[in-house]
């Protein structure tokens, strides 16, 4: 029997195909941090690492809900996964019963969407597929992704929903996910309160003052500032 087959049967892979609006080499990725008021338990107290497609939506991984199992436990008898000792983590709403993957690799392969520096995504069944063979580099699997319409994100942006950072992909791959999304508020109102009033005169708006969503109580502008950091 095929891992995919097991991997259906464990309810862990969806069937449909991720219909992205374009791959390839373009890193966009930035953290959301859920802001206290946010109360959708989807997203409650979550950090999402989040980039932009090609046709204006956002898509994204939660990396801090690790979950009990790996794919070695959930499938002891498969050769293939007992490399994968490491637990599948809850992505978001979307597909949520969708195997995906986040990994580190110096080309972007084929099909993936490469996210931040030489971290990418795998949406797509095919890519998953490859990188359970011949992992790249680093791995991380997860159930679900979320996502956002066009300018959906944008609107929740100026809400006040959420608070962006610049990522990295140590922190994407860290082992203990329990106090992440407290440090990263800290760290997103620490560097919030250190900045100008008026962001945009600085540095013509284009290092981390666009991506930070409370940086100003003028909440068009700020919606816009990350919208440009995603590449809006």
């Amino acid at each position: 029997m095929s891992w995919r087959r097991l991997l259906l049967l464990a309810a862990l892979l969806g069937a449909a195909p991720f219909a992205s609006a374009g791959t390839g080499d373009a890193a966009n990725g930035v953290f959301l941090v859920a802001a206290p008021g946010l109360l959708d338990p989807n997203f409650r107290h979550s950090v999402v690492l989040v980039t932009q497609m090609a046709d204006g939506g956002s898509v994204g991984f939660i990396v801090n809900r690790p979950a009990e199992r790996s794919l070695a436990q959930i499938l002891p008898d498969n050769d293939v996964m007992q490399r994968f000792t490491e637990p599948i983590h809850l992505g978001g709403p979307v597909e949520a019963a969708g195997l995906f993957a986040m990994f580190r690799a110096n080309t972007n392969p084929p099909g993936a969407l490469r996210v931040l520096g030489d971290l990418s995504f795998a949406m797509d069944p095919a890519v998953v597929e490859r990188v359970l063979h011949a992992p790249p580099g680093p791995v991380r699997f997860f159930n679900g992704y979320a996502g956002w319409a066009p300018g959906q994100l944008a609107l929740e942006l100026g809400r006040g929903g959420w608070l962006v950072l610049n990522a990295d992909a140590d922190t994407v791959f860290r082992k203990d996910m329990d106090t992440l999304w407290q440090e990263l508020l800290l760290r997103a109102r620490a560097v919030t309160a250190s900045l100008p009033r008026d962001a945009d005169a600085a540095a013509g708006g284009r290092d981390l003052r666009d991506q930070l969503s409370s940086v100003s109580s003028d909440t068009p502008r700020r919606a816009r500032r990350v919208s440009h950091r995603l590449g809006r």
